[in-house]
């Protein structure tokens, strides 16, 4: 079922004669756990969306840190939808913890630090009574070498997943390229340290290993990113380049210490615990609140298109969509929005990221939909100028005419 779904959701793009083996391995590597952390910034949703109290949200739910996050908004429900089990599985996970861990120092050594021993006496007693059976055998299914996956709580969590890992790999050609990460992360801005690092992070994403590695989509796959989407990110400009602007976009566009999504990239590890530098379903002070609202997460193993589809009609106030729409053929876009139209509220807003920097809505074939839906141009500014993650092309907000 799983595999069925993201095989489904890639072929989407093009048509069956038109589908090549990298969308089909693809399809087989994204069920996979890929997203230990989720890469678009929930404040800056939350700064577009401005949602009043009570709304209803659907979200991609992806590794579920935003659907929690958007519960400092006081929505009245957060239906949290996603292909990928192993992604449902985690924020099942996260929800459990909510309910079984006594305080907020448990929550955040289990959650945030993610790397004490402690974590597996603290799974096996308190959060794996409280996951059903199918949470439960992902988390105790074991790998090749007989560890269960649970375990990736005791030695560092966020080093795990294949975007983990992928940046596990980055680290190690940082090191062979003699990149001061740390400089890059903590130095001071016109520091010589980070000047250099900044050089020598310049000669690595144009040397012929980076537009190897580029140049091979499956390489890229541990970053989430299928064939087609691939071609969006570039557009005209080489792929390493176009990846060298984004990292120092998230390295240099906001200040580090408030920047979680750049320790993650830079560290592989929160900075916190506290009020600081977090996601906030992780920050101290949002803990009760988390708490209060975990009910209010639905979890759906589903098409997004399909769960629109069987809402009632004016159900929703706000729909983020992250960057799914570049998975997408014209065909399917038209669907999915036709779906938000007959279940969105009168004031339904709609946010999504881009690849690339322009609206898949603002193609020819897709103008009936701006009859319907409006692009807010200041909203959306402001939304790609908050985002800390700093990796996609564009910020897009919509709203009914």
């Amino acid at each position: 079922m799983n595999t069925q779904l993201i095989a489904d959701a890639v072929r989407n793009s093009r048509g069956k004669a038109e589908e090549t083996v990298w969308d089909r391995l693809f399809a087989f590597w994204f069920r996979r756990l890929v997203y230990t952390q989720i890469w678009e910034d929930p404040e800056a949703d939350l700064a577009a969306l401005r949602l009043p109290v009570g709304s209803t949200i659907v979200t991609i739910s992806s590794g579920g840190c935003n659907a929690l996050s958007y519960l400092t908004a006081r929505p009245v429900q957060v239906y949290a939808v996603d292909l990928n089990e192993a992604h449902l599985s985690l924020l099942q996970l996260k929800l459990a913890g909510l309910r079984a861990f006594a305080d907020y120092a448990e929550f955040w050594q289990f959650l945030g630090e993610a790397a004490s021993v402690a974590n597996s006496a603290l799974y096996r007693d308190r959060l794996r009574p409280m996951l059903d059976a199918e949470t439960r055998a992902y988390w105790d299914r074991l790998n090749i070498i007989g560890r269960p996956r649970h375990a990736y709580f005791t030695d560092g969590f966020y080093r795990h997943g294949m975007l983990g890992r992928f940046i596990g790999l980055a680290h190690v050609l940082a090191k062979l390229a003699r990149i001061d990460l740390v400089a890059l992360l903590n130095g001071k801005v016109e520091s010589p340290e980070r000047r250099e690092a900044l050089d020598r992070l310049h000669r690595l994403f144009h040397s012929p290993l980076a537009r190897l590695i580029t140049a091979t989509p499956a390489l890229l796959f541990s970053l989430g990113i299928p064939p087609q989407q691939r071609a969006l990110l570039g557009g005209d400009a080489p792929l390493n380049e176009v990846l060298h602007e984004r990292l120092l976009r998230l390295v240099n566009g906001h200040a580090n210490e408030t920047n979680y999504f750049a320790w993650q990239a830079l560290h592989r590890a929160y900075r916190g615990p506290g009020d600081t530098c977090l996601p906030p379903y992780l920050q101290r002070s949002q803990f009760e609140r988390m708490r209060d609202g975990a009910g209010l997460i639905i979890p759906v193993h589903a098409n997004l298109r399909q769960f629109l589809e069987g809402l009632p009609a004016r159900e929703v106030d706000a729909v983020v969509l992250l960057d799914s729409q570049d998975w997408m053929a014209s065909e399917e876009i038209r669907a999915l929005w036709t779906a938000i139209d007959r279940t969105g509220s009168d004031d339904v807003r709609v946010i999504f990221r881009t690849a690339g920097k322009e609206s898949p809505l603002e193609n020819e074939d897709l103008a009936p939909l701006r009859e319907i839906w409006r692009r807010d141009e200041a909203r959306s500014a402001d939304g790609f100028a908050r985002d800390r993650s700093g990796i996609y092309g564009g910020f897009h907000c919509y709203d009914r005419r």
